[in-house]
């Protein structure tokens, strides 16, 4: 795996750390931990298996709005 690569799955299990954390406090406390590794490895697994894309830039959603708008 490129450095790139590690780069981006460490950058989105930081931004979703925070989320994982607050919500696993709904959950006993002897499965927290096993709950919030399950979940990371899941968001590492989409992101794998492409299921999550980067979002597009600001000029790409433009292009997409005004083709869409001039379609209708």
């Amino acid at each position: 795996m490129s450095k790139f690569y590690e780069s981006i799955l460490m950058q989105a299990l930081v931004l979703v750390d925070n989320k994982i954390k607050k919500s696993s406090r709904n959950t006993d406390l002897n499965n927290r931990e096993d709950l919030e590794q399950e979940i990371k490895l899941k968001v590492v697994e989409a992101i794998i298996n492409g299921k999550i894309e980067s979002p597009l830039t600001f000029t790409e959603y433009k292009e997409n709005y005004d083709k869409r708008k001039t379609a209708s």
